[in-house]
């Protein structure tokens, strides 16, 4: 297989085929707004009593601080308690120092946001965070949404290309299908893209496409790369015309189609990655988060290269909605130690994400970012694993508090800062908890694209119960 041929099927497995184009699009970024959202999800399940609460020590400073910012769990923090047989044998966490002033200085940060429907599973909480539809979807592959997710309904309502909306997910799977909606006006002709960076930002990539079978560990390791030939990729690209010139397009099939502008600029990003000999472009050691490597450097994390890979997407396509899946406090299932790390993990790598937006002027103008767990986690632990401080793991599923009390953090030019609220009271047909919800985050977030209209108008087609724009976090 050569590399055309990889990045070809890759792309595939991405979410993005490589076929004629179904739709003609415009080529600029940026909403008909002018504006852009990101929405971080940090997947796994987590508890408002180790985040917000900080019972078990500041796991989250650059995003919530080193004061318990809910009551019940004292008033000081202090450091994240891990139990001292657990850091004896685990390599240590390579963070910077906490920033002087958490994030949610900077913007609106709701406390008591509800998870209020819904199974609190990981896909089920993802589909809600990409379409503001509270479901109970299968782990299936082909298991889609039945309202169009926000990509669709951005690229539809902006006649824009592919590369303007991406999905950048920590785990790949299931999750796949939630680019695009089962729903007969969208589906995939408007799906978004799909990247999943620790299954294919990898060196093991080009290993897999290499032909060696064996991989001499020893130093100096020097592992394969996809060399770039540009005659090689210009008869590539005369074939696929002839190819999709003789090609029916197949527009009524469940297959994502990307239009040959969108497949061409995707497949130069991948590769550039994987001509790279250095193997620096996989995860750049420049970018400080991770896990100690011996005898110096870092090794990445899922999360921590999934936002790696967002930040290179932003800064080469600057698409208007980008929606990321981060997953690696899932761990506490059996392991309570590990889902402390992996907050301090995430916390650094999506302050990181937010740092480099505000480094980029265009980005800092037009930019808001949101921030919020897809659920929580079960009030009681599950006994797998328990460390010597009494601590063991805990899942996720049976829909207690625990699982639904979440929170959410805004930010960006459009967001109030300074604000820390827990609004009550909020009334709707159907609202039972009245708190706002994790459907009025993503109604929010629409809001700002102006798009709100036409999620609330097919939502309230389908039946459901469409969420509400927070007035709250806007300036």
């Amino acid at each position: 297989m050569n590399r055309r041929t990889f990045l070809k099927t890759g792309l595939a497995g991405a979410g993005a085929a490589a076929l004629a184009p179904l739709i003609k699009v415009r080529t600029g970024s940026a909403a008909t707004t002018g504006k852009r959202v990101v929405i971080v999800g940090i997947g796994g399940g987590l508890r408002l009593r180790e985040s917000l609460g900080m019972a078990e020590g500041a796991t989250m400073p650059n995003l919530l601080g080193t004061a318990p910012l809910i009551s019940g769990f004292g008033t000081s923090a202090g450091a994240p308690k891990i139990a001292p047989e657990y850091a004896a044998r685990m390599p240590a966490l390579v963070l910077p120092a906490p920033r002087a002033t958490p994030l949610y200085a900077q913007g609106t940060l709701i406390t008591n946001l509800r998870y209020a429907d819904g199974p609190p599973g990981h896909l089920q909480g993802h589909g809600c965070l990409l379409s503001g539809y509270y479901n109970k979807l299968e782990n299936r592959a082909d298991a889609h949404l039945p309202v169009p997710t926000v990509f669709e309904l951005h690229r539809k309502a902006a006649n824009a290309p592919a590369t303007d909306a991406w999905y950048v997910s920590a785990i790949g799977g299931f999750y796949r299908a939630l680019i695009s909606s089962d729903h007969a006006d969208y589906g995939p002709r408007f799906a978004g893209v799909y990247l999943q960076p620790p299954g294919v930002m990898q060196p093991l990539a080009p290993i897999i496409v290499s032909g060696k079978h064996t991989l001499n560990v020893t130093a100096p390791v020097v592992l394969p790369t996809i060399p770039s030939d540009p005659a090689e990729d210009q008869a590539a690209a005369r074939l696929t015309a002839v190819l999709d010139g003789n090609t029916p397009p197949f527009t009524s099939d469940a297959t994502v189609h990307l239009a040959a502008d969108d497949n061409a600029r995707i497949q130069a990003h991948l590769a550039e990655i994987y001509a790279d000999p250095t193997y620096d472009k996989f995860f750049a050691q420049s970018f400080g988060i991770g896990l100690h490597k011996d005898p110096s450097g870092i090794d990445a994390t899922g999360d921590t290269r999934t936002i790696y890979h967002a930040e290179r997407v932003l800064a080469r396509f600057r698409p208007s909605v980008m929606a990321i899946t981060l997953l690696d406090v899932d761990t506490c299932h059996a392991d309570f130690n590990g889902y402390l790390r992996n907050q301090q993990l995430a916390d650094a790598a999506v302050a990181h994400l937010w740092d480099f937006i505000q480094a980029d002027p265009e980005l800092r103008a037009t930019t808001t970012m949101l921030v919020l767990p897809e659920h929580g986690r079960h009030l009681v632990m599950n006994g797998n694993n328990p460390d010597s401080l009494g601590r063991s793991g805990i899942d996720h599923g049976l829909g207690d508090d625990g699982d639904r009390n979440v929170w959410m953090l805004a930010l960006g030019p459009d967001i109030r800062p300074g604000n820390v609220v827990a609004p009550t009271g909020i009334s709707q047909t159907g609202r039972g908890s009245g708190r706002y919800e994790t459907i009025d985050v993503i109604m929010t977030a629409m809001h700002l694209l102006g798009h709100d209209a036409a999620m609330t108008s097919e939502l309230t087609d389908f039946g459901a119960r469409p969420g509400l724009v927070i007035p709250e976090v806007m300036r």
